[in-house]
């Protein structure tokens, strides 16, 4: 009985040993790819020329939508005068 026991204890510690290791192991790999094959590194100048360019392409949308309202708003004083 004894001997089944020790059997099931070192099945349990080998199944977390194992499990620990693996985890470390993807840490290690992810740390490992982050530091030496991520090239997708923006700097904060490109990501803030980004948002810039970003804000004024919307605000051309918005001029294009006040023109487009301002078209409408002289053909309904035009029938209005009619």
């Amino acid at each position: 009985m004894k001997n089944k026991l020790d059997g099931y204890v070192r099945i349990c510690l080998g199944i977390i040993s194992g499990s620990i290791l693996i985890i470390i192991l993807m840490a290690a790999s992810l740390f490992t790819y982050i530091i030496f094959f991520d090239n997708n590194e923006t700097s904060q100048v490109e990501r803030r020329q980004e948002h810039v360019n970003n804000h004024i392409k919307e605000a051309e949308k918005l001029d294009e939508i006040i023109k487009v309202l301002e078209k409408i708003n002289l053909n309904l004083d035009e029938k209005k005068n009619k």
